[in-house]
């Protein structure tokens, strides 16, 4: 009799690397890993191509390498999040940025919301209509300046998002192997590139003062 319980110790091995229950999901995952050649830094064509890159068209020292790696960290992390976004009804990983930033500031208007996650203004703002219409947010306008409108949970939003935060606890550490002095000169390099980058980003687009 064949034994059932490898498929069951993959199915379980998927699940908890984010994977979507479905048989579908399942069977390109089952695929994928059959594959005799990954995608890795550990592949030696791989780094020779990031190599010439940086010799080639005169890259900073390991740019290519650490923007692929934050690519793909990124994909895992959307993987791992897609499924309990979903069960929230959310469609993304903005739509929950916007909300649990609201939440972080109890009140605020919809332009900063948009530029602190680093959305595009147009999307943004469709963004916080869905999130309004589906009863997630609710707006009002700021007493302070009538052109302004400010935006902040309501108890749906409220109840959303304090069960993904709960869900959380259920999602792939996406530190996994770090211990704890790795997680912390990591978390301290990523807030340094963050600053540099947001300070960039806010001089770039302070020009652009558009009222919502």
């Amino acid at each position: 009799m064949i034994s059932a319980v490898p498929v069951i110790q993959k199915w379980e091995k998927y699940l908890s690397a984010g994977g979507e229950a479905s048989l579908e999901g399942f069977a390109r995952w089952l695929l994928e890993g059959s594959k005799e050649k990954k995608m890795s830094l550990d592949d030696g064509a791989l780094q020779t191509y990031f190599d010439r890159q940086t010799n080639d068209l005169g890259y900073s020292p390991l740019n290519s390498e650490a923007s692929f790696l934050l690519w793909r960290l990124n994909k895992f992390l959307k993987q791992f999040t897609k499924t309990l976004f979903q069960d929230a009804g959310l469609n993304n990983q903005d739509e929950f940025a916007i909300l649990s930033h609201v939440d972080y500031k109890s009140e605020c208007t919809k332009k900063l919301a948009i530029e602190e996650n680093l959305i595009d203004l147009t999307t943004g703002v469709e963004i916080i209509k869905r999130l309004v219409s589906r009863g997630f947010l609710k707006e009002k306008i700021n007493k302070h300046d009538k052109r302004e409108r400010l935006i902040s949970l309501t108890p749906k939003g409220k109840k959303t998002l304090q069960d993904i935060y709960k869900g959380f606890s259920g999602v792939q550490d996406v530190l996994v192997d770090l211990n704890a002095e790795e997680r912390e000169r990591l978390v301290h390099t990523l807030k340094n590139l963050d600053t540099v980058h947001t300070k960039q980003y806010q001089e770039k687009s302070s020009g652009r003062a558009e009222s919502m």
